[in-house]
């Protein structure tokens, strides 16, 4: 909207970087939406706020250090990762001072990966994305083994086989009827699984991240809105964890797949849409694959499933005279 535009030319640039950084999350390069995404997670939560925060302002310094291109810079995209690395770290690793510190490395890492993998895609016009961010806290993850000062958190899943992992829990009639219960787990369910692309457990987080999605731009909002929808409709009738389908954990990754696929990467059409759906569906299927795949290890699909699906199709719509972007 013009009106978030001429605001965030006017916000200084420091902020403006920091803000849009925090915008790039949901592909929104936009300082105006960058600061409701931060407010909104200082609302789900004073950690992970200033967890973010630290990130971000970490991983855009360290862009600038490096002498990375400046344009770049000031669009945000060297500070998103670092955005997700701060609360994802204090979510699944033991809150500790140390910690902190982590956060810091763990986002000029970010950085560092970022810029690499922007040069080996780069001939094929295909976005790092979040995959900076899902390198780094893993390699950050496992590394807490070696070190006494840090533990894993209660959250970060146990290694564990994937044939012993516990039978899904049934999908009862609380999604499956008009009843006012199910409406509401519908409706918790999708904005949940919004508030989730930024760790957020809050109804609240996912009402104000769509808020200011559509504030840069409605197709985005709309887009995001269908991938939470289908991230809770593919898990239901696939016979998924009720619990995870609750919290909006199968719903993040196709929330930022439709946005990608559908609206940011090729042609803003009624084809990209369809395509974005199938995408969408899709990566429910991969990160159920990816999460058995991992379980071994203990570590958490985060939102490579987005990333490996995303990157999947726009190679693909590049060989393709339909969906070429």
């Amino acid at each position: 909207m013009d009106w978030s535009l001429s605001i965030d030319k006017a916000i200084p640039k420091p902020l403006r970087v920091i803000f849009r950084g925090v915008g790039q999350v949901f592909f929104c390069c936009n300082a105006v939406t960058g600061f409701i995404f931060l407010i909104a997670l200082y609302v789900g939560g004073i950690t992970a706020g200033l967890a973010a925060t630290v990130g971000v302002v970490s991983s855009t310094i360290a862009a600038y250090l490096l002498g990375f291109p400046e344009d770049e810079i000031d669009a945000g995209l060297y500070g998103f990762n670092g955005t997700l690395v701060g609360p994802c770290l204090f979510l699944f690793l033991e809150h500790t001072p140390q910690l902190w510190l982590y956060v810091v490395l763990a986002s000029v890492l970010s950085t560092v990966v970022l810029a690499a993998l922007m040069r080996i895609l780069q001939p094929y016009n295909i976005p790092a994305s979040t995959s900076p961010f899902v390198l780094t806290c893993w390699m950050f993850m496992v590394a807490v083994y070696s070190f006494d000062g840090f533990s894993r958190g209660p959250v970060l899943p146990a290694p564990v086989i994937p044939a012993d992992i516990a039978t899904a829990a049934v999908v009862t009639t609380e999604f499956a009827s008009l009843s006012k219960d199910a409406i509401e787990a519908w409706y918790t369910a999708i904005a949940k699984g919004i508030g989730e692309v930024m760790f957020a457990d809050s109804v609240i987080v996912g009402i104000l991240f769509l808020a200011g999605i559509a504030i840069t731009s409605l197709r985005g909002a709309l887009m995001a809105v269908l991938g939470a929808i289908v991230g809770v409709a593919i898990p239901i009738w696939l016979g998924a964890d009720k619990t995870l389908i609750e919290m909006g954990l199968y719903a993040f990754n196709p929330v930022l797949t439709m946005m990608a696929v559908g609206w940011v990467f090729l042609k803003p059409t009624t084809g990209s849409a369809l395509l974005a759906l199938l995408a969408g569906i899709l990566t429910i299927i991969c990160q159920a694959g990816l999460a058995n795949f991992l379980a071994p290890i203990g570590l958490p699909t985060l939102t490579f499933p987005f990333v490996l699906t995303m990157w999947m199709f726009l190679f693909a719509a590049g060989k393709s005279k339909y969906w070429g972007n």
